[in-house]
């Protein structure tokens, strides 16, 4: 939730998935121009989540956020956040990743 809130506060609608499987749906609707993701979830994980957006939308940016070391690959060009993060640091990587 307060990831959601701080992208609100710059301007951004917000739209929450409760899982890997959930947010794939969301991103199949379109609509959607940044995901970020938690690396650990119920179901498939962010690494997970992040390649198969990837298939149908090369060039989507991807935050990934996490308060575990965590073994996966990250898309190319994606943004790593280590929680806890401060609100800054979260609107700095949406900053550079949407320009």
């Amino acid at each position: 939730m307060m990831v959601a809130h701080c992208i609100s506060d710059l301007g951004h609608d917000a739209v929450e998935a409760g899982s890997g499987e959930a947010a794939l749906d969301l991103l199949d609707t379109g609509g959607i121009d940044l995901l970020i993701t938690d690396i650990r979830m119920g179901g498939i994980s962010g690494w997970e989540v992040a390649e198969q957006a990837r298939i149908d939308r090369p060039n989507l940016p991807v935050i990934y956020i996490s308060g575990y070391p965590s073994e996966g690959n990250a898309v190319p060009g994606s943004r790593y956040l280590a929680k806890p993060f401060r609100p800054h640091e979260l609107e700095s990587a949406v900053r550079d990743c949407l320009g």
